[in-house]
């Protein structure tokens, strides 16, 4: 069986009536994903793969929908093309696996079989949306806050059961304290934020500075040049770069972070006094 959400990660109810009859949820059928390759030519190692990339993966769902009669047949296939039609794009998720979804859509033809006079069922096919792994239901900063456990927003097998105090997000920086931000991808995927359109790294400053710099396990340094005072709050979401509310990406040498799996030791340059928030969904396969 599957669960739909809409793009505000909200469950999304199926035509059902008043007396039971409507659609039913069967099967999601995912597949791996599929990546295309870069390969080296006349380096001695001619053919062999440089650089591989997510590309796509093929998935569907199966439906069944029951009706009163052969009338009624009509108007709840007719209610299981609406739907779909009206629901754009969309997250699925299979049920034993209700925090992790997909990105889809329906753009396919799909045909409907009718084994019993009441019954109508189909395999619909899906296109997969970026990005083609699934990805968390809710956000870091929902651990930093609430934790992981009794809250029914995580379960087994997304990575965040794990013996270490890792449900920090969030981050105070002191010149007396310095703390560095040192946080978790419990996914099985790297997250490169500029990607994670929805994703946030804020920064508020606790003192003046002209420059400073973000830089990640993988060696990318985020630098702005600019003026800044404290109490200025830099605000990175995707490809936005903002302080203050104001875009600044002008003052930045274009250069966007990324999380690997499991710790992240990250560094800020020239500033000590700060807090640091960042608030991203973690990708599995």
């Amino acid at each position: 069986m599957f669960k739909i959400y809409d793009l505000n990660y909200q469950e999304v109810s199926f035509p059902v009536d008043k007396i039971g009859y409507g659609l039913k949820a069967l099967d999601l059928n995912l597949g791996p994903v599929i990546y295309n390759s870069i390969y080296s030519e006349g380096d001695g190692a001619s053919g062999a793969p440089v650089k591989r990339y997510p590309a796509d993966r093929e998935a569907s769902i199966r439906i069944l929908f029951t009706a009163a009669d052969t009338i009624d047949w009509r108007l709840k296939r007719s209610e299981v093309y609406a739907f779909f039609r009206r629901l754009g794009v969309f997250y699925i998720a299979e049920s034993h696996e209700p925090f992790k979804l997909l990105k889809v859509i329906v753009d396919e033809g799909y045909s409907v079989e009718r084994p019993v006079i009441i019954w109508g069922q189909s395999e619909i096919p899906l296109k997969v949306l970026k990005p083609v792994f699934r990805q968390s239901l809710h956000t870091t900063l929902d651990i930093d806050q609430e934790g992981i456990q009794f809250n029914n927003k995580w379960a087994y097998g997304m990575g965040t059961w794990f013996p270490e105090n890792y449900d920090q997000y969030s981050f105070v920086s002191t010149a007396e304290s310095i703390k560095q931000p040192r946080f978790h991808n419990a996914g099985t995927e790297e997250v490169k934020f500029i990607q994670q359109k929805e994703s946030v790294i804020e920064i508020k400053l606790n003192q003046s500075a002209n420059w400073f710099e973000i830089v990640d396990d993988a060696g990318n340094v985020f630098r702005i040049d600019r003026t800044m005072y404290s109490g200025d709050t830099l605000r990175i979401s995707g490809s936005e770069v903002t302080l203050n509310g104001e875009s600044v990406i002008g003052d930045t040498n274009y250069t966007f972070l990324s999380a690997k799996t499991s710790w992240n030791y990250w560094e800020l340059r020239n500033i000590t006094r700060f807090e640091f928030n960042i608030d991203f969904r973690f990708l599995y396969d």
